[in-house]
Formats: C-alpha cells, structure tokens, sequence
C-alpha cells in the first residue's frame, strides 16, 4: 500500500470510530418499549375545568364497562385530577347518573 492509501484509510476510521466512542464512554440508557402516558388534564388546562359530575361523557371514559373507577398507572392521569375525578364520579353515582355496579 502506498502512503496516500494508508492517510485515506486512517482519514475513514475516526468517522466510525466517534460512533464506538460514545457507546465505550458511557452506558448507555435502556430504551422504554412504551410511550410515557401523559395527564390529558395538565395538558389541556381547559378540559381539566370540564371536569365535573354532571359531565357524564368525561366521566364515562374513566371507569370501565363494570362501573369501576380505572386507575391512574393505566389512564396516566396525574394525581391531582384522578382525585378530582373519583370525587366526580362518586358523586355522579350518589345522583344516580352513573351506575355503582353494572350486573
């Protein structure tokens, strides 16, 4: 090989090598199979003042088709609106819009 060869060829390496380089520094972080869930309501600050017992549609989306109250790590709601919302819906039941139990 000649001598331009052997500069062309070191030239190339550190390209490749910056990539390694990175990985060979640090750990890298392990990617999450699932998207992080986000609070609907502190994103969108006016559907959080929509939140109240006579909104049955809202509410509905919240408990399942057996009138249980769906948890917070599945709705990612935050903890400041899942309380809001229970409050909603036990009031909502109280009334008699929503059901306590669907046989």
């Amino acid at each position: 090989m000649s001598e331009n060869e052997i500069k062309e060829e070191r030239s190339e390496r550190p390209e490749q090598n910056e990539a390694s380089a990175e990985m060979d520094g640090k750990p890298q972080r392990k990617q999450n199979k699932y998207k992080k869930k986000v609070c609907r309501f502190t994103a969108d600050p006016e559907l959080a003042k929509q939140i109240n017992y006579k909104n049955i549609e809202l509410l509905e989306r919240f408990i399942t088709n057996r009138g249980k109250i769906i948890p917070r790590r599945i709705t990612g709601t935050s903890a400041r609106y899942q309380r809001v919302l229970a409050r909603e819906i036990r009031k909502a039941r109280s009334i008699g819009l929503l059901p306590y139990k669907v046989n």
